[in-house]
């Protein structure tokens, strides 16, 4: 069918949206809920555009102009502190100077700074800062070589940038993997060392990626991360001198053709829990273990494999993400930001018996592309929190309870986001990114008693786009919170506080990252005695933990070398739960521990692990030895080196030592 330069696949068919374009789409992204493209075109579904609309799915059929649009061709497109950021030839944006990059807050376009002398090419963010390449000597008026990094206020270099020998060159595309920002382009030298039009950033240094890419005038136009490894995409016959004709994978050491795993577009792990004896993931993946498996997955200990069959898609037919699981009266409960649960109409949360998946009443529904992104049961019936208004037809304002057969508000629910819940002393616990409860000025986190919804102490933080509390759990008879906050009660507790019934208080320090903006606290569980925190933060009590930490009643530790890589802008730990007596950690990584393991890995107590350091090692061996033969009341007894129990460290606890050699490393 006739569809002008861009259409949309349902899974099954292709076909246009509206009549489309009369130029060049070059870029497409999703804010605020609308799709929006940019490219060379003029006009937009008939109506005038000038090189940029968006797609509202509220008016099917209709194109419409971001403002006045801009005055030449827009070739990348980004998101960066709640703004959409759009790069190309342009000079002018919304009738406002604007060289080559601008700012759509939702309403206006606006520069940044003095913008850029030449094209943009690609957007990213890493390290909390916009990245823009492209064809460029200057940003902001200062010498930068085709890249450039803006801190929301002043454009700065990447050390000496990229450029090519002979010729100039130019960055086409950009990626973050392993901690490292990716560079690809039509280049031969980055920060003064030769790197073949591919090259990494770790924040203060250029490196190539083993030989890059060549032959024949290459290039590289495309960059992800797929399986834990880097994608790249382009005109190029060989990388890394083997032969890989126009696509390669590189696994932090090499680079070869193309493999598959468990994967999925911008695939992470959302949530986590255990139904039913086996551990249940939910996500934005497509597969498993190499199994199809949409969405949901489920792991019996040693094998992935799916729930059920049929496609799981969102409003835009596209794969969604599933991003809370409960369990609810013997079924497992899962919300998302999906239409289509297994082939079956659900519209954000659905459940499944054991065998099938089926809607909870019409769901949910709402603008700007809802979703529901937290569960819980209190007094017997399903409670959802999320950004949708609507729960079966019926005004619920972001959270809603389901009794069996049918949803109902709670009172006139929040002026925003639902993010988090639980119940303590018997109360359910809402926290998110509203103000207020009703017409209850609450601050981002309230409780309801079953009638009336009223605030916990003064709540949190000061900053309505700067705070948001994204997890809830109870631990050693207190309420714990996380999320993007650095006050609770009017007292400094940075991403983490308790809530004694009372006051609010912090946890030590709280959660800290190098030069990050945004380092919320994102899941919670409590596992062996000790509350977990996991996020997206690379301290925790001013001690190196990255994005997961223990805290043990005084003091924060980290839970070994804790999570690395991943494919998003804010790489980290999103879901906690506990499955066969060990910790279950799902996110956005690749790398746990020391090993690879993407998106979900395994935190398991180790018999032998007398220094409580998470591995069983020669550090346990010198703290058994040392303690050997004694028994309580000597000078060098160590209860926890008397493994069996047996009031004396001996050869049945070296035995368990041993036994247990390995565990955690």
């Amino acid at each position: 069918a006739p569809a002008n330069r861009i259409a949309r696949w349902d899974g099954t068919t292709w076909s246009a949206l509206g009549s489309g374009m009369n130029g060049l789409v070059r870029a497409v992204t999703v804010y605020n809920g609308e799709l929006i493209a940019a490219g060379d075109f003029a006009f937009a579904g008939g109506m005038p555009a000038n090189f940029i609309a968006r797609w509202d799915p509220g008016a099917p059929g209709s194109w419409s102009p971001l403002g006045s649009g801009m005055n030449g061709g827009v070739r990348a497109l980004g998101i960066y502190n709640g703004e959409l950021i759009a790069g190309g030839d342009f000079t002018n944006a919304g009738g406002t100077a604007a060289n080559h990059i601008a700012r759509w807050d939702g309403t206006t376009w606006g520069p940044l700074g003095s913008g850029i002398n030449g094209r943009v090419r690609a957007l990213s963010v890493y390290n909390a800062e916009l990245i823009a390449g492209g064809y460029f000597a200057t940003a902001g008026g200062t010498q930068v070589n085709n890249i450039a990094r803006w801190d929301g206020a002043t454009w700065s270099p990447l050390g000496t940038g990229l450029y090519s020998l002979p010729s100039w060159g130019g960055v086409g595309a950009l990626a973050v993997y392993s901690a490292d920002l990716i560079v690809g382009g039509h280049f031969t030298v980055a920060g003064g060392c030769w790197a073949n039009h591919i090259a990494r950033w770790d924040g203060v240094t250029w490196a190539p990626l083993g030989s890059g890419l060549g032959v024949n005038r290459p290039y590289v136009n495309a960059l992800t991360v797929y399986n834990g490894e880097l994608i790249a995409g382009g005109k190029f016959t060989t990388a890394g001198g083997t032969a890989a004709n126009h696509v390669a994978r590189w696994d932090g050491s090499t680079w070869s053709t193309l493999a598959s795993g468990m994967s999925g577009v911008n695939a992470s792990v959302r949530a986590l829990t255990v139904y039913d004896g086996e551990l249940i993931a939910g996500g934005g993946f497509n597969t498993a273990g190499g199994a199809l498996a949409s969405a949901t997955a489920r792991w019996d200990g040693a094998t992935w494999s799916p729930l059920g069959s049929g496609s799981w898609e969102d409003y835009w037919g596209e794969p969604p993400a599933v991003f809370a699981l409960t369990v609810c009266n013997g079924d497992l409960i899962a919300g998302g930001d999906f239409v289509i649960a297994a082939g079956t109409e659900a519209n954000c949360i659905a459940r499944w018996d054991g065998t099938t998946w089926a809607p909870l009443g019409d769901g949910m529904w709402g603008p700007f592309n809802p979703y529901v992104d937290a569960l819980t049961v209190y007094n017997g019936e399903l409670i959802a929190g999320g950004r949708f208004t609507t729960a079966g037809g019926t005004g619920t304002n972001y959270i809603a309870r389901w009794d069996g057969s049918t949803w109902s508000p709670l009172g006139d629910g929040m002026s925003y986001y639902v993010h988090a819940l639980t119940v303590y002393n018997g109360e359910l616990i809402a926290g998110g990114r509203f103000s207020y409860a009703g017409d209850v000025e609450v601050r981002y986190i309230a409780r309801w008693d079953g009638s009336t919804w009223s605030p916990l102490g003064s709540g949190m933080g000061t900053h309505p786009q700067m705070t948001q509390v994204h997890a809830l759990t109870v631990y050693n008879g207190e309420l714990i919170a996380g999320g993007e906050f650095t006050t609770a009660g009017g007292t400094e507790a940075n991403h983490i506080a308790r809530w004694d019934g009372t006051t609010w208080s912090a946890l030590g320090s709280g959660m800290g990252g190098a030069g990050y903006i945004y380092i919320p606290v994102r899941a919670l569980t409590v596992y062996n005695d000790e509350l977990i925190a996991g996020g997206t933060f690379d301290t925790a009590g001013g001690t190196e933990a990255n994005h997961i930490a223990r805290w043990d009643g005084t003091t924060w530790s980290p839970l070994g070398s804790g999570m690395a890589g991943g494919f998003g802008d804010w790489p980290g730990s999103y879901a906690l739960a506990i499955y066969d007596d060990e910790l279950i950690g799902g996110g956005d990584f690749t790398i746990a521990g020391e090993h690879a393991s993407a998106y979900w890995a395994r935190w398991g107590q180790c018999s032998g692990d007398i220094d409580c350091d998470g591995d069983t090692d020669h550090a346990d061996l010198g703290a058994l030895l040392g303690a050997w033969g004694s028994q309580p009341g000597d000078p060098h007894w160590n209860p926890d080196a008397d493994l069996d129990g047996n009031g004396h460290v001996g050869h049945g606890d070296l035995g368990i030592l041993l036994g247990d050699w390995g565990c955690g490393t």
